[in-house]
């Protein structure tokens, strides 16, 4: 139990002093003082005025993992989601020339509302892009306003997998298959079912607060620093469940 709160404790100190370390460091990033305050639906009703400019708008991250990250209006959610009202960024990096930071960033802040300034450039509005259609290039967080967990987040571009929570007495036995691979023994642990794929199941444990997933993405690839859990998948080989390694 000590080790497992420890762990748990010790994971959220990490985000929040990396959290510091890249504030502290962005705040004195000089082009802020020359920032246009401009609001996401003015850039995109009005792009031509503000290409080129740096621009501070405020609003609300989505998942942030993988080909997505944007900044979306604060009234929307994963209901009614659309990308043509959210702006699509990249965060500074913190060694120029190399992207180093830019994940990181992406994973402290995603679901948050924040202010950030930019470089704001239009250009993927015009011809496709090789990736995600960033026009928010070089974000800077200058203030978070929120913090969100992956189940109250925005989730954009497609439709997250579902997770309910699995009957005994399927829940004992691979509760025993963590602990062999090493989950804590004490800590509250749940086995959740994945919607459409009766192979896999996620074994997550929490030692801080009433803290679970609803999804599949929430669970192993985008959380929240508001998720105080572990999760990981197991996989049905030949009748046993095997863990996974999972990415970081």
């Amino acid at each position: 139990m000590l080790r497992g709160f420890v762990a748990a404790v010790g994971a959220l100190a990490a985000g929040l002093a990396i959290g510091w370390l890249i504030g502290s460091r962005l705040s004195r990033y000089p082009r802020a003082s020359n920032a246009v305050t401009v609001q996401i639906a003015a850039l995109r009703s009005n792009p031509s005025i503000y290409a080129g400019k740096v621009v501070r708008v405020a609003g609300k991250l989505d998942q942030c993992y993988a080909w997505e990250c944007s900044l979306c209006p604060e009234s929307m959610t994963s209901a009614n989601a659309d990308q043509r009202q959210c702006l699509a960024l990249d965060f500074h990096n913190l060694m120029p020339g190399t992207g180093f930071g830019e994940e990181e960033q992406e994973k402290i802040f995603r679901f948050a509302s924040v202010t950030l300034t930019a470089r704001f450039d239009p250009s993927c509005w015009k011809g496709p892009c090789l990736d995600r259609p960033t026009v928010l290039y070089g974000a800077v967080v200058e203030s978070v306003q929120h913090r969100r967990t992956s189940r109250e987040g925005l989730w954009l571009g497609g439709a997250v997998t579902p997770l309910e929570e699995a009957a005994q007495p399927e829940t004992a036995a691979l509760r025993a298959e963590a602990l062999k691979a090493g989950f804590p023994d004490n800590p509250p642990m749940k086995v959740f079912n994945v919607h459409a794929d009766p192979a896999t199941r996620v074994v997550c444990w929490t030692s801080f607060m009433d803290s679970w997933p609803n999804s599949l993405e929430g669970a192993v690839d985008a959380q929240s620093t508001m998720d105080f859990y572990s999760c990981n998948e197991f996989k049905n080989v030949g009748g046993s469940w095997v863990p996974q390694v999972q990415g970081t």
